[in-house]
C-alpha cells in the first residue's frame, strides 16, 4: 500500500488552520495531488486510481465547507471516468496530474480577473471594513492602493483564532491604514452612532462557498457584520469566485472544538464554536466574480452559462 502521509501532512494543515483561506486550501490539495501523481511509481492503473482517490477523499475530509475544493475534485473524477479500464499506471498518472494542473490554473486565472473586477468599489477617503482573512478580499484592496486611492481599513481580530491579524499584516505590508477592531465592535461601525469618522463606506470580505440562492458562507461574525450594514445602506461585496459555488447545495456549518474558545474552561460549561454562518442574500450588494460584480439572484443563470461541466444538483 502506497504511503498516505504527505497527502496527511496536508490535511493536517488545513484542519489546524495553518493552511487558511478557501482560495489556499483548494491550491495546496491540488498542487499535492500533482505532486503525488507525478512523484510515485505504481505497479497498475488501478493501484494508483486506488491511492490519489484515498487521498482526494482525505482532502475532501479535511473542511466541510470548502465547494471550490469539492468542485475540482468532482472534475478529476469526471477525468478519471474517461480513462480506458485497461489504462496503465503512466496514462492514469498522467490524466490526473493534467486534470489537477488544469483546475488549479482555473483558480489562479478567475482569482486574478475577479480581483481587477472589484476595482472601483472604494472611493477616496473611504473607510473599509474586512473580517477574517480572504487573499481575494486583501488583494481587492491592494489594488485599489496600487491605483492610488486613499482609503483606511478597519479589520476584525477574528476570534477565536484571531485569523485577522494574518490580514493585518499583508495590509500593513502594502502601506495600507489599517485599524484592527474587536469583532463586537464591528457591526457598530456600519451606523453613524458610532461617529462619522468611525462609520464604514462599504465592507469587503470574502467567503468559502457562494449558495445557489445568492448567500455566502464565510467566517462566523460575517451575519452580524452584513445584519448591521442592511439596516445602515452600508454596501456588503464579497469577494468571490464561481468555482466556490456549492452545486450540490451540501456544505454545513463546521462546529470546532471547545479549546479553542477557552483552553482551562470550568468544568460542565458547554460551547458552540461555530467556524462559519451564512449571510443572506439580501444584505450583499454584490459578490465579485471572475465574470464581473454579479448580483445574488443572478448567480445560478451565471454559473450554468460559463461552468457547464459543474452539474448542478
Amino acid at each position: 500500500m502506497q504511503d498516505l502521509s504527505t497527502i496527511q501532512k496536508i490535511v493536517d494543515d488545513i484542519k489546524s488552520i495553518t493552511i487558511q483561506g478557501a482560495t489556499n486550501i483548494a491550491k495546496a490539495a491540488f498542487e499535492i495531488l500533482i505532486s503525488e501523481s507525478k512523484a510515485k511509481s505504481f505497479e497498475s492503473g488501478s493501484a494508483f486510481l486506488d491511492f490519489i482517490q484515498q487521498g482526494m477523499e482525505l482532502l475532501i475530509s479535511a473542511r466541510p465547507t470548502e465547494p471550490m475544493l469539492f468542485n475540482g475534485m468532482d472534475y478529476i473524477k469526471a477525468e478519471i471516468s474517461k480513462l480506458a479500464p485497461s489504462a496503465s499506471a503512466d496514462e492514469c498518472q498522467q490524466k490526473v496530474a493534467e486534470a489537477a494542473q488544469f483546475y488549479l490554473n482555473l483558480i489562479n486565472e478567475t482569482a486574478e480577473r475577479a480581483v481587477l473586477n472589484g476595482l472601483g468599489i472604494i472611493n477616496d477617503g473611504d473607510n473599509v471594513l474586512t473580517h477574517c482573512h480572504s487573499s481575494s478580499a486583501v488583494k481587492t484592496l491592494k489594488l485599489h492602493k496600487v491605483k492610488g486611492l486613499k482609503f483606511k481599513v478597519y479589520n476584525t481580530e477574528t476570534r477565536p483564532l484571531f485569523q485577522g491579524r494574518k490580514t493585518a499584516k499583508d495590509l500593513i505590508e502594502a502601506g495600507i491604514d489599517t485599524t484592527m477592531v474587536v469583532d463586537g465592535v464591528a457591526p457598530f461601525l456600519m451606523d453613524e452612532e458610532s461617529g462619522t469618522d468611525l462609520m464604514m463606506d462599504c465592507v469587503i470580505i470574502g467567503c468559502d462557498a457562494i449558495k445557489l440562492d445568492g448567500g455566502v458562507i464565510n467566517k462566523v461574525g460575517s451575519y452580524s457584520v452584513g445584519l448591521s450594514a442592511l439596516f445602515a445602506n452600508v454596501p456588503v461585496y464579497i469577494a468571490g469566485n464561481l468555482l466556490k459555488v456549492d452545486i450540490h447545495d451540501k456544505i454545513h456549518i463546521e462546529k470546532r472544538q471547545d479549546h479553542e474558545v477557552w483552553e482551562d474552561s470550568p468544568e460542565g460549561l458547554q460551547f458552540l464554536n461555530l467556524a462559519f454562518d451564512k449571510i443572506p442574500p439580501k444584505f450583499i450588494r454584490g459578490i465579485i466574480t471572475e465574470f464581473g460584480i454579479i448580483k445574488p439572484r443572478d448567480i445560478r443563470a451565471v454559473v450554468e452559462r460559463e461552468y457547464p461541466w459543474m452539474k448542478i444538483a
